[in-house]
């Protein structure tokens, strides 16, 4: 969405007295058709995870690596950046031109995905498959920008909706394919994918008229890039080099020094990523703690459930299911998470935002304990998920309200690009975590039950910490 501030918004060029895009007349069957082609382009970023995850375990054989935190973290790591950078470029430039600019990117990583011989190409896909991220944030400023008034609130809700049915509808396409295709069918599948709706988007969707002569920070997102690739790295190096070697105290080091840096840069930066000033406000901060440990538990569980079930029975633990099976036990805490979310959201309606977050933040942390201890059968397994999912769509629903509540009005805008942007790099540090915790029994080239169980345990950590922050928030009043 359109993060500039507002003494930017009067700079705005295509714009009535209000600030407003000026819209165009269209007839209510072209507007939907428009909703509906956005609903599509903005799949590519639930199915960047939701199709990849199921096939973790193929992927690390066909590589004969276990190792492959990075095929999820390039993708976190670099959509976090392009969320923040390609939402100002489609303010200044277009949001449909860089949504297609974002996912002919997008395209060309899958191809390379698609056809990698070696890991390092595939990883170097999914980073170029980061920018599909982006998609989201440009998606709703299009919605805002295009759709007559009356309409909006309903197309984003249909936006929602999308990105939440991708979490059913994407392992049960990766299942189809993965069996007759490997998992280089999955990335083919993206690919076709990408092509098809940005040509229906290119042709038949209007661009905004909207033009903000705003700044892009390409100083704060290459410190914070690098910063973070830095300390991922360390992190990533810690189970085969040790605590004390070169690589890690190196990574997490220069990693540590460009972060620090680039939070001096921020305060004085024209137009920053990130508010630093907000960060200091409790009701800020914590919400953003909260929500980088939220998406830190929900990109570990698509991870781990996944990888667990799909482990073979001989092992002790694990049921030997198929790809397509796999799609039944992440497809039960989508279904929960789908129906959760309209929950929180009545909940925060009767007992404010508040409630909805502790609420959300409690069902997740019961529902990682729960698969941490009793996993011995299918049965334990999918009431875990489906407990989990119940803390994912609550808490996710609830933590842009709490934002709504905690701030005035003049820095909405900039709130919310933080609570995606913390988000994303939530994800990032989870996947490579929680890879090291896996490792860190030392089961060789494949995966010890305890491993797993650390990891399930540092998800229902995340989920501790967020209900933690849920309860020091303090009242919120609503400030709309």
């Amino acid at each position: 969405m359109d993060q500039a501030s507002p003494r930017q918004r009067p700079a705005s060029t295509g714009s009535d007295a209000d600030g407003e895009s000026v819209r165009q007349d269209r007839s209510t069957a072209q507007n939907w058709a428009i909703v509906a082609l956005l609903v599509l382009l903005v799949e590519i970023t639930g199915l960047t995870y939701t199709m990849v995850t199921p096939a973790l375990s193929e992927i690390a054989a066909a590589y004969r690596s276990p190792d492959i935190s990075w095929i999820v973290t390039a993708v976190t790591l670099v959509g976090a950046i392009a969320f923040a950078v390609c939402g100002k470029l489609g303010d200044v430039h277009g949001k449909k031109a860089v949504a297609l600019v974002c996912s002919a990117v997008f395209a060309v990583g899958t191809a390379l995905c698609a056809t990698a011989p070696v890991l390092p190409l595939l990883i170097a896909g999914r980073a170029l498959q980061g920018f599909g991220l982006a998609v989201l944030s440009l998606a709703y400023g299009l919605v805002r920008d295009v759709l007559p008034k009356r309409l909006i609130p309903i197309a984003l809700g249909f936006i929602g909706t999308g990105m939440g049915a991708s979490a059913i509808i994407g392992p049960v396409i990766s299942g189809l394919l993965v069996e007759p295709f490997s998992f280089r069918g999955i990335f083919w599948f993206q690919f076709g994918y990408a092509i098809v709706v940005g040509l229906l988007v290119w042709r038949f969707v209007p661009e905004s008229g909207l033009r903000a002569r705003v700044g892009v920070d390409w100083i704060g997102a290459v410190l914070l890039g690098f910063g973070a690739l830095a300390f991922l790295f360390g992190v990533g190096m810690i189970k085969s080099a040790g605590w004390s070697s070169v690589p890690v105290l190196g990574g997490i080091g220069a990693g540590a020094v460009l972060i620090a840096g680039w939070f001096r840069y921020e305060r004085r930066a024209a137009d920053p990523l990130v508010r630093i000033e907000l960060l200091a406000q409790r009701r800020v901060g914590l919400p953003l703690l909260a929500n980088g440990c939220v998406q830190f538990a929900l990109v570990g569980n698509s991870m781990l459930v996944p990888m667990f079930v799909m482990s073979a029975p001989e092992g002790g633990f694990g049921f030997g299911a198929s790809a397509l099976e796999v799609a039944g036990f992440l497809a039960a805490s989508g279904v929960s998470a789908m129906v959760a979310g309209p929950v929180s959201g009545l909940i925060s309606r009767r007992f404010g935002p508040r409630a909805g977050m502790t609420f959300g933040a409690s069902a997740l942390v019961a529902g990682a304990t729960l698969i941490a201890f009793a996993h011995d059968t299918a049965t334990a397994v999918l009431l875990a998920q489906l407990v989990f999912g119940v803390g994912i769509g609550s808490a996710s629903a609830a933590l842009p309200n709490v934002l709504v509540h905690a701030v005035p009005a003049d820095v909405q805008g900039v709130s919310g690009g933080m609570l995606n942007l913390v988000g994303s790099f939530g994800s990032s540090i989870g996947s490579q975590v929680l890879i090291v915790l896996l490792l860190l029994p030392g089961a060789g080239a494949h995966y010890a039950e305890t491993g797993f169980v650390l990891a399930f345990l540092a998800t229902a950590a995340c989920g501790a910490i967020a209900l933690t922050s849920a309860l020091l928030i303090g009242p919120l009043r609503d400030r709309r």
